[in-house]
C-alpha cells in the first residue's frame, strides 16, 4: 500500500510538471471618462428630455430651457437687419422722385435764363456796333451771359449726383452696416437654438444632475454621458511585468460574466511608481511598487465602470 501510495504521488507530480504555467495576470478595474452637458448660458431649466440609463445617439436632445430673453434678441436683431436693408436700398438708388423733378426744373429754368441772356448780349453787340451802348454795358451784359451758362453747368451736375444716389464711402458704409446687423442676427439666432441642447455624442445616460424648474448657472453640467469609447480598463502591474509592456500592444483580459476572447490595446503606462491601491483585491503584494497602465478594449467588451477586471500579461 506504502508502494503504491508512492506511485500515485509521483504521477501525479509528474502530470503537473508537465502542465503549462498559469499566464502571468493583473488584476484591474474599468474605469469611464464622463462627457458633462453643460448649458451654455444661464437660465431655467423648463425640460429634461432624457432620464438616466437612456442611450442617445448624436442630436438627441437633451434638455431645454427658458428662451424668452433670447427671442426678443433675436427679434430686435431682426429689426436691425430690416432697417440696414432699407438704408442700403436708399443710398442706392438716389433722391427721390420729386425731389428730381424739382432739381430738372430748375434745371429748365437756368437754360431759359441763359438764352435770355445769350440774346440780351447779341442785341448789345449789335447796338455796340451802331454806336449807342457803351463798351461797359456790352461787358455787363456778356457777364450776365457767362454767368446763366455757369448756373447752367452747375444745376445739371446736381441732377447727374442725384440720380446716382450715394457717393461710394457712403454706400460701403451702409453696407457694413447692413453685414454687422446680419452677424448680430445669426449670433441671436445661435443663442436662441443653445436653448434646445443637442447632445454631441452618442453613449448612455448616467445621470441628470438637474430637474425641471431649476435654475442653472452658465457652464453648469445637466446631463452626465458616456460614451462606450471613452470606459478604459486600469491596472497596475510591478516593475518586471512593466518592462515587457508598450504603448500600443495588445493585452488580453477577462471578468466575471463576459465574453471570452476579450483583447484591449495600451494607450498609457505610468513614469512613476505607486504604492499598490486597495482596489486591486490582491493581498500578497501590497507593500510593492507597482506602475498604472491603461488600456481601451479593441472589440466589444460591455465594461461598466469600477467593474473589477483581469488583465492577462504578455
Amino acid at each position: 500500500m506504502r508502494k503504491m501510495g508512492s506511485s500515485l504521488m509521483f504521477a501525479a507530480l509528474a502530470i503537473s510538471g508537465c502542465q503549462e504555467a498559469p499566464a502571468p495576470a493583473a488584476n484591474g478595474y474599468a474605469e469611464g471618462e464622463y462627457v458633462y452637458v453643460a448649458a451654455p448660458e444661464g437660465g431655467w431649466v423648463t425640460q429634461m428630455l432624457v432620464v438616466r440609463g437612456a442611450q442617445v445617439k448624436v442630436g438627441d436632445a437633451l434638455f431645454t430651457l427658458d428662451a424668452e430673453a433670447q427671442m426678443a434678441q433675436r427679434d430686435q436683431a431682426a429689426s436691425q437687419v430690416a432697417q440696414a436693408q432699407s438704408q442700403l436700398a436708399n443710398a442706392r438708388k438716389g433722391r427721390r422722385p420729386d425731389e428730381i423733378a424739382a432739381i430738372e426744373a430748375s434745371l429748365m429754368q437756368a437754360k431759359a435764363n441763359r438764352t435770355l441772356t445769350d440774346n440780351d448780349l447779341k442785341r448789345a453787340e449789335e447796338l455796340k456796333q451802331r454806336g449807342f451802348v457803351s463798351q461797359s454795358v456790352l461787358d455787363a451784359k456778356r457777364a450776365l451771359r457767362d454767368a446763366s451758362a455757369q448756373e447752367v453747368k452747375q444745376v445739371e451736375a446736381n441732377l447727374a449726383l442725384a440720380r446716382k444716389g450715394a457717393r461710394s464711402d457712403e454706400l460701403a458704409a451702409a453696407q457694413a452696416n447692413l453685414d454687422a446687423a446680419k452677424a448680430a442676427l445669426a449670433r441671436a439666432e445661435y443663442g436662441l437654438s443653445q436653448r434646445r441642447v443637442l447632445s454631441k455624442v452618442a453613449g448612455r445616460v448616467e445621470d441628470t444632475l438637474r430637474r425641471a424648474g431649476e435654475f442653472v448657472q452658465p457652464g453648469g453640467a445637466v446631463v452626465q454621458l458616456l460614451p462606450p469609447e471613452n470606459i478604459k480598463v486600469r491596472f497596475f502591474v510591478p516593475e518586471a511585468a512593466r518592462s515587457k509592456l508598450s504603448v500600443g500592444r495588445e493585452i488580453g483580459m477577462g471578468c466575471d460574466g463576459c465574453a471570452k476572447g476579450m483583447k484591449a490595446r495600451i494607450t498609457f503606462i505610468a513614469s512613476d511608481a505607486e504604492f499598490t491601491p486597495p482596489i486591486i483585491y490582491s493581498i500578497g503584494s501590497r507593500e510593492k511598487l507597482v506602475w498604472m497602465v491603461e488600456a481601451v478594449p479593441t472589440n466589444d467588451a460591455r465594461l461598466s465602470p469600477g467593474q473589477p477586471v483581469d488583465v492577462i500579461l504578455p
